[in-house]
């Protein structure tokens, strides 16, 4: 099971619905950027499940970058919608850094374990 990724699609459902959390006021820009952003976002953790694009996960970190530097640089001080931005692109950035295999021993002791099986 690739936890990480599973978390990574949890938190583009989250940015998705944030802006009506937060209660921002009506602007379609935020509202289709955060869909969007959260689109981009499941896709990338998806297509790390396919095994030729396995190391596709990493280009959210390139997402989590710009959605963290929006957030900041938008508007001083940033509202609880840009807040928002900043926290989920640092978790983005923390949750991208895991292996897809995280929960798997090590190769090594993968093969050792089935060539003792033999």
């Amino acid at each position: 099971m690739m936890w990480g990724r599973v978390i990574e699609i949890m938190t583009a459902v989250w940015l998705a619905a944030s802006p009506f959390v937060f209660q921002s006021p009506v602007d379609p820009v935020i509202l289709w950027a955060d869909f969007i952003i959260a689109l981009v976002i499941s896709t990338l953790a998806g297509l790390s499940y396919w095994r030729p694009t396995r190391h596709a996960h990493l280009l959210i970190l390139v997402v989590a970058t710009g959605l963290m530097a929006w957030g900041r640089f938008s508007v001083a001080p940033p509202p609880p919608v840009h807040q928002n931005h900043i926290v989920v692109g640092v978790f983005l950035l923390m949750m991208a850094l895991i292996p897809n295999e995280a929960s798997q021993p090590p190769l090594v002791w993968r093969s050792e374990s089935s060539e003792s099986a033999k």
